[in-house]
């Protein structure tokens, strides 16, 4: 088990051991201020001031968990303040009610302890040996034992209001990595079919010609670029090795639809070790090959350059400027864009530009 999975997801059993710890720890720490501060309780035996610490701790363990786990999801998360604010005053006159008739009874019990405030504390000692209903009244009159028990509570709402925020964080960017992969997943059904069909059809017209050497070559290259496509770009990064492998059998397939763009794709030497979110260059070129019209002078340009702790990719090529939806591509780039923002964060850089025929896209990753 990771030690995030253990603060934020626990099973019950470690659930239950961290609110002990907790618990645990907050009576030691009460006892031991009690012990080296000047307080009511001081020259107390040692055993009736941790029984005190004991009742104390629990009584307000009993107030947080019904706060927390029953007032608050059933009124307040539901938008019922005013009965909610009205329970927890409730529950605050029956706190104080228990912390006085625990500390009444452990105290007027003890004779040290009485005679310790008879003689150091007169007011206390006085209070100690009036009625629970004076006690009671004095302590939410005077709204004391209140104020102590939020001061306390800081603490344990404090960290669950952290933990809470840290899960939901943590929960949106899942849920924002899954949404992506479930896009990743559609563009690579989208990608396919269209982009099979070409394939087979342009195979289909080497075979007739009798061109067998070359459609054996890009029958390879399609099954391999298939197969790298569905079943091995899985993970949250690949080697860039297989993603220029990719590349280039994708370029190849390409190619053979056209008549006249020239197509140039520079690639570069592979440092080992080094990898990238699989798939992700892959929609710059499509959106080449998809806006570039074939036609004499038409060119697509695509270099790489990869280097230890960065990855450069440039694609430029022809455009019609009368097809503006050439700037914008469609949901491959978008699916970029968003992967870009999950695996990259503020560490990449995207830029596009258009000058008359020409469409330039470069993208810049710091690993």
């Amino acid at each position: 088990m990771s030690h995030s999975k253990f603060l934020l997801y626990p099973d019950k059993g470690i659930r239950w051991l961290q609110h002990g710890l907790f618990w645990l720890l907050l009576l030691v720490l009460r006892f031991y201020l009690t012990n080296v501060t000047f307080n009511v309780y001081g020259g107390f035996p040692i055993s009736r001031m941790l029984l005190l610490n004991t009742c104390s701790t629990g009584v307000i363990a009993l107030f947080y968990y019904t706060l927390i786990y029953y007032l608050w999801p059933k009124y307040f998360a539901n938008h019922k303040y005013v009965k909610g604010v009205l329970l927890i005053l409730i529950l605050l006159v029956i706190y104080t009610i228990l912390d006085a008739i625990a500390e009444k009874f452990l105290i007027s019990s003890c004779a040290p302890c009485m005679e310790r405030l008879s003689k150091t504390e007169l007011g206390y000692f006085q209070l100690m040996s009036s009625d629970l209903s004076n006690i009671v009244l004095i302590r939410v009159v005077t709204f004391g034992t209140p104020f102590f028990l939020l001061l306390t509570l800081t603490i344990p709402i404090s960290i669950k209001t952290a933990l809470n925020a840290y899960r939901s964080n943590m929960k949106s960017v899942t849920l924002a990595k899954e949404k992506l992969e479930l896009e990743l997943n559609f563009l690579r059904a989208q990608l396919n079919p269209h982009f099979l069909f070409n394939s087979m059809n342009n195979i289909y017209g080497l075979i007739i010609t009798g061109d067998t050497v070359r459609s054996a070559g890009l029958v390879s290259r399609l099954s391999e670029l298939l197969r790298y496509m569905l079943y091995e770009s899985e993970g949250d990064t690949m080697p860039i090795s297989k993603e220029v492998k990719l590349m280039a059998d994708y370029i190849e397939l390409e190619k053979v639809r056209l008549n006249f763009t020239k197509v140039m794709f520079n690639q570069p030497s592979i440092p080992d070790d080094v990898g990238i979110a699989p798939l992700l260059l892959i929609p710059l070129i499509e959106n080449a090959f998809k806006f570039t019209p074939d036609e004499p002078g038409a060119f697509i340009d695509i270099a790489l350059t990869v280097a230890p702790e960065s990855i450069k990719f440039e694609i430029e090529n022809s455009i019609d400027p009368a097809r503006p939806e050439a700037m914008s591509g469609g949901i491959g780039l978008a699916n970029m864009r968003k992967r870009l923002e999950l695996y990259y964060t503020d560490r990449y850089r995207y830029e596009v530009s258009a000058s008359g025929n020409t469409y330039l896209a470069n993208l810049c990753l710091s690993l």
